[in-house]
Parts: structure tokens; sequence; C-alpha cells
């Protein structure tokens, strides 16, 4: 038969072989122990609290700094001996509370180690008669981790709440046999606000179905979302708010993520362009029929003119005054320029339509071809053309043409006086750098493409660079009709021709010093 063992200053009896085992739970527990005796003056206050038992955490963390002590030593020492403000601490009124209600009481606080912030948290109980028993545990990677958790939730946050977009986070709303039925919102950031007009906190918890987002097309590709994990993306339009919503819908654990940006102006932009394209193709079509017109109407009058001043002229010469016939020369003159006129307000409609014959254009034929068709003009001026080796470009064949022929007559007309024209063609593939320069943003974006460099330079009378813009313009002309003929037509043409391949056309000149017409063509 085992005898009690009494353990002293614990108020506990127990067998030898419970005290045993108290003995080995107490030295291998992870957490520190401490056993306190309450210690009473003649009128039952408490006045020290004495050491009962202290297992090796407690023993290490509490005399490793300043003191050394062993275990013997401590037991039935009061705490003052070692810790002599311990009564003017708010950890000595919690014991007494403890020891005085019979309720546990737990804490924690935060001790300065060797500089650095160290976190316990404590438990505090009653132990037997008039006991006390302090159990602890260090918590400061708790609080590390804690401080972590809450700085990356506010970094999230500050993300969240500065993204242009409205951001809102949903998951999954289940049945008891685990079917979708729903999506709970859980997370939205402050664009969501903007949007709505709503507070945030209104969308938290609410299910779509409460917000009549939830239809059936909507739910099977909310449902498509989760079990196939592919993005969505969509344009939505909000009626009531009069806004459209560009949507993307990300699957996030059992639940989605929806990103909505404002594209209410993007959309409206597009409306009006397609505004003003229709426009453009009434004008485009006004113009058409301005040609139809101009073909045939003003045409067969203005040939009648021309008959009957030739008639005049030549049948009744003799009877007409020399201001009479100065007159009629000076309205033969008129008809032609009109006729001129005419002729090239249809070209200048022709190439206003962008044609369906793109293809590869060899520019060295082309020009070739547009040469001997004025070899009549070159052989009169005495003129020489250079034609070097030249890229191919992607194009109509009809209209780059008709933009080689302008600025080659161009050369021919303006040239020096008493001087022959020499009117030199040379290209190459145009490098990076250089397309860039004289494309737009919006044209260099489209410009995956290779482009082709062509100089047309000729040694004529030049210009100044100050009307370089004047020159490409509709009706403008720099000279009058007495210097040289012409209707200011052929150079706006010849820009036309360039817009319609997505190109670019400039001129580098000084007057008396020729002009270099400088073209960008794709190649592709």
């Amino acid at each position: 038969m085992q005898h009690p063992v009494f353990v002293p200053e614990s108020g506990l009896s127990m067998t030898q072989e419970q005290a045993s085992l108290w003995q080995q739970l107490l030295q291998h527990s992870v957490s520190g122990l401490v056993g306190f005796k309450a210690e009473r003056n003649e009128e039952g206050q408490i006045c020290n609290l004495r050491y009962s038992f202290i297992n090796k955490v407690a023993l290490r963390d509490t005399f490793s700094i300043g003191q050394q002590i062993e275990e013997k030593e401590l037991i039935g020492r009061c705490v003052t001996d070692f810790f002599p403000a311990i009564r003017e601490s708010g950890i000595w009124r919690t014991y007494i509370n403890v020891l005085e209600t019979g309720n546990a009481q737990r804490l924690e606080q935060k001790y300065t180690l060797n500089g650095r912030d160290v976190w316990v948290a404590q438990a505090v109980a009653p132990f037997g008669q008039d006991g006390l028993l302090l159990s602890y545990s260090e918590t400061s990677e708790l609080h590390d981790t804690a401080h972590r958790l809450t700085h990356q939730s506010a970094l999230l946050n500050e993300i969240l709440n500065s993204s242009p977009n409205a951001i809102a986070v949903f998951e999954a709303v289940r049945d008891s046999a685990g079917a979708l039925i729903d999506f709970r919102t859980t997370v939205v950031n402050r664009m969501v606000e903007v949007l709505s007009g709503l507070p945030a906190d209104s969308f938290i918890n609410t299910r779509l179905s409460q917000i009549h987002l939830l239809t059936p097309d909507s739910f099977e590709r909310l449902n498509n979302l989760l079990i196939t994990g592919e993005s969505v993306r969509f344009e939505h339009f909000v009626p009531g708010a009069s806004i459209w919503l560009d949507v993307t819908l990300t699957r996030l654990n059992d639940g989605f993520v929806a990103t909505l940006q404002d594209i209410t102006a993007a959309k409206q932009a597009q409306q009006q362009l397609e505004m003003a394209i229709q426009n453009l193709h009434r004008s485009n079509q006004h113009l058409e029929e301005f040609a139809y017109v101009a073909s045939h109407d003003l045409q067969e009058p203005l040939r009648k003119i021309v008959a009957f001043g030739d008639v005049l002229q030549h049948q009744y010469a003799d009877q007409l005054s020399v201001s009479a016939a100065d007159l009629i020369g000076r309205m033969q003159k008129s008809a032609s320029r009109m006729r001129t006129l005419v002729h090239d307000l249809l070209t200048y409609a022709r190439v206003s339509n962008k044609p369906d014959t793109f293809g590869l254009v060899d520019l060295n034929h082309l020009i070739a071809s547009v040469a001997e068709d004025l070899e009549v003009t070159i052989l009169d001026k005495k003129a020489e053309i250079i034609i070097e080796t030249l890229p191919t470009v992607w194009g109509d064949a009809l209209l780059l043409r008709q933009l080689f022929q302008n600025l080659l007559s161009n050369g021919l007309k303006f040239h020096q006086p008493g001087q022959a024209p020499v009117i030199n063609i040379q290209g190459h593939v145009a490098t990076t750098d250089e397309y860039l320069t004289y494309l737009s943003a919006t044209d260099a974006s489209q410009a995956g493409r290779r482009y082709a460099l062509i100089d047309v330079i000729d040694n004529g009378i030049g210009f100044d660079e100050r009307y370089l813009d004047r020159i490409f313009t509709i009706f403008q002309r720099l000279h009058n009709f007495n210097q040289f003929a012409g209707t200011g037509m052929g150079l706006a043409i010849c820009r036309k021709v360039v817009d319609i391949h997505g190109g670019h056309i400039t001129a580098i000149s000084q007057p008396n010093h020729g002009a270099t017409f400088r073209l960008l063509l794709p190649m592709q």
C-alpha cells in the first residue's frame, strides 16, 4: 500500500507515484509554470507570495539575466526577495484578485528583453489551499504574424482602393447538398462606391440574387467559371446609371473576383466615331454623286463653250474687233482651266474611297511606266528622270500610278528657267526611327508593318517650308496662273492617295534649291 506524500508548499497531498508524475509534467512542460503560496498577516491580508514550485522553463526565463539561482534555493522564498517592486505592479493586483475571488484570469503583457519586445500570455489560477498557479508562454511570434497579416491586409486594401477599376470578391453559396445556389459579396473596393453611389458596407454579405444580377444566363456563366476556371470578359450596360462597364470575371477558390471598368466615355466616343463614319460615308456618297454630275452635266456645257469659242475664233475672226477677239481668247482659257479643274475634281473623288484591289506593287516598273506616259513632256523640256532601285510596296497600282504621275509632273512643271529638269527617285526600307519620325502615334501603333521610304528629288524652283501644309491642301496654290498652269489639286490628290495607303507624305525644300517629296508607304 502506497502512503500519501505531501508536496511541500503546494498544499497538495498525493501518492509517491502521483508526485513523480507531477514532477515529470512540471519539468517537461513547454510552458513556464510557477506555484506560489500566499502569506497573510495577522489581519488575514495577503502580504507576500512564496515560491512553492517552479519548472525549468520558468527558472530559465525568470533568472537568466543578472542572477544565477537553482530551484532548491528558490522554494520557500518570498517573491519580493527577488522582485521588491512587484507589489506596485498591475500583475500583483491580478494575483491578489485571483486568490481572493477564486476566479482564474488570463492576460497578455509586453516586456522589453535585450532591446527586443517580447509578448507573454499568462494564465493565473487558484491552486490548492491559498495557492496560485501561474502558467505562461511567449506569444511574440503570434504577434509578429498578426502584425504582418495586419500590414498585408492594410497594403491589400490600399492597393484595392487605389485601383481605378471597381473590384468585388464573391464567394459561392451552396445548399446542404453542395449545389450552387447563389453568390455572396465578401470584399468591395472604393471604386464600387463611386460607381454605385452606395457605401461599401451595404454590399458586404449581399447576394447577387438580392440585387437582381443573378439571371439564368449569368448563373450559367458563373457556374461554368467555377467549373472551368477560364476567365470571362464582356461589356455590360447598367440602365439605371446609364453607364457601360467592361467586366472581367476570374475564379478565386470557390468564388470569383469581378473587375469592372467604366468605359462609358469610350463607348460615347465610339458612338461619335461611328456617327462620324456614317457622315463620312454620306459625304463620300454625295461626292460620288457630284462626280457623276460633274462628268456629265458640267463637262458637256464646257465642251460646247470651247467648241463655240473655236468657231468664233476661226470662222469669224475677220469680223471680230481686237477687243472681242481678246475676250474670246480669255473665255477659251477660262473654259480650259475649268475643264482641267473638273477633271482633277473627278480624280480627287475617285481616290477618296479605298479600293479593294490592294496587292504588292513593283515601284520600279510602275514609275518607269509613268515616265513613258510623260515622254513627250520629258523630251520637250530635255528633262532627265533617274529611277534607282526601289522597294516593292503594298497598295493599289492605279492610285500609286496617279501619285507618282502627279509628283513627276510637278517636278517637270516647276523647273528653274533655262535649266533642264532633273528628277531622282530613290528609296529604301525605312528604319524604326525613320517611320516613327513621320508616322503619328496612332499610325505607328498599327505598324507591326514594314515601310518603304521613297524620295522624289527635283532641281526646280523649290518653295518656302512655311507653306508646307498649304501645298497639300485642295485648291491651294503658291503661284498664279500666269506663272504656272494648274488647279492646285495635284499634291492634294497625292496626300489623299498616301492617306488611303496608311502612309505619310511631306516635303523638304528651300526657294531656288529644288524640293524633295518624301513618302512613307507600307510594304505589307
